[in-house]
């Protein structure tokens, strides 16, 4: 049975924050470990959130509270005031994440039935030992630079071979409908995306500007374009004298998937073919029709497919030069 990291810091959270607690002699020092265990999330920024969150909800509870079992007393048509109006306050001040914690301690008091410091120390220390130790247990994140590293390498190559075998079908009139499957490349995609969201959510004190992230947003806007170029392939009915000119770009954007790789070159063949397409004559028969017509949709996707690149190369320029006068 395989055990996660997440699995691990929440007991060691629950299990460290329940003895400090007990070893303060606090009352419903078990309530301690829940705490700490709501505070272990994904990521770094979102636990510092949601500790925030707890803590003012916590807090606002116990004088909201207060203040209701003060006038009603301690009833349960409180408690059902209470519902009403601390539920949509803290929907209001984005405070949602706390809602639960601010349940148990209000059930402290109900208990209790009496506000006085010591119960309302005993609180604090309850919500800041659940919260402390939830936080500092949650800072060791595993890196995630070799999980990303490895999506954009496979990545790349699936784009690559996905353009090698367009080429050859146009050349040869051949479909190898397995190497054009998409599935995998999706499913990479998805991956490499969601590890570089959590890193970037790691990442205390830093601005949302990952290069990486940016890379795979730029190739699932790729990805739609790939799947309208697979698509055309069924149309490569016949093999047509300008089927050669188009195979020869795309192998050499096959060649050349490298995030780094400078597109304009590619843009300026891609355009001149694209002259060449509509000075040609016109076609005889329907079947050349229908192929130079599936062409000519590839051409105009892999057009939006290389301005794509472009864009993503000159942000990348961007944001190391953003980086270089911060480093400065």
């Amino acid at each position: 049975m395989f055990i996660g990291y997440r699995t691990l810091k929440t007991a060691v959270a629950a299990a460290l924050a329940m003895w400090i607690a007990e070893q303060m002699q606090l009352d419903y020092y078990v309530f301690a470990a829940i705490i700490a265990i709501l505070s272990i999330q994904a990521t770094r920024k979102k636990s510092i959130r949601s500790s925030y969150e707890r803590i003012m909800a916590s807090i606002l509870a116990i004088g909201i509270g207060f203040l209701i079992f003060e006038i009603i007393g301690y009833r349960p048509v409180a408690l059902a005031l209470y519902f009403i109006i601390f539920l949509p306050l803290t929907q209001r001040l984005r405070l949602q994440d706390g809602f639960i914690t601010s349940v148990v301690i209000l059930t402290h008091l109900y208990t209790a039935r009496q506000l006085n410091l010591a119960i309302f120390l005993n609180e604090v220390y309850l919500i800041l030992i659940g919260v402390g130790v939830g936080l500092l247990v949650n800072m060791y994140m595993p890196s995630l630079d070799r999980v990303i590293t490895e999506r954009r390498q496979q990545i790349d190559k699936r784009i690559a071979a996905l353009f090698f075998e367009v080429a050859a079908a146009i050349e040869t009139g051949r479909i190898n409908h397995h190497s054009l499957t998409l599935e995998e490349t999706e499913r990479l995609l998805r991956e490499g995306k969601d590890a570089s969201l959590k890193r970037m959510g790691n990442a205390i004190g830093r601005r949302n500007d990952d290069e990486d992230y940016s890379y795979f947003r730029m190739r699932e806007q790729q990805f739609e374009l790939l799947r309208g170029i697979v698509r055309n392939v069924d149309d490569l009915v016949l093999i047509v004298e300008e089927g050669k000119k188009v195979a020869d770009l795309f192998r050499t954007i096959g060649d050349n998937v490298r995030p780094e790789a400078d597109a304009r070159l590619f843009l300026q063949e891609l355009a001149d073919l694209l002259a060449t397409f509509r000075a040609s004559p016109l076609p005889t028969t329907r079947e050349e029709f229908e192929v130079r017509s599936a062409l000519l949709h590839m051409l105009q996707e892999t057009e939006q497919y290389l301005q794509l690149k472009q864009r993503f190369v000159a942000r990348s320029e961007e944001i190391k030069h953003r980086r270089g006068k911060r480093t400065k």
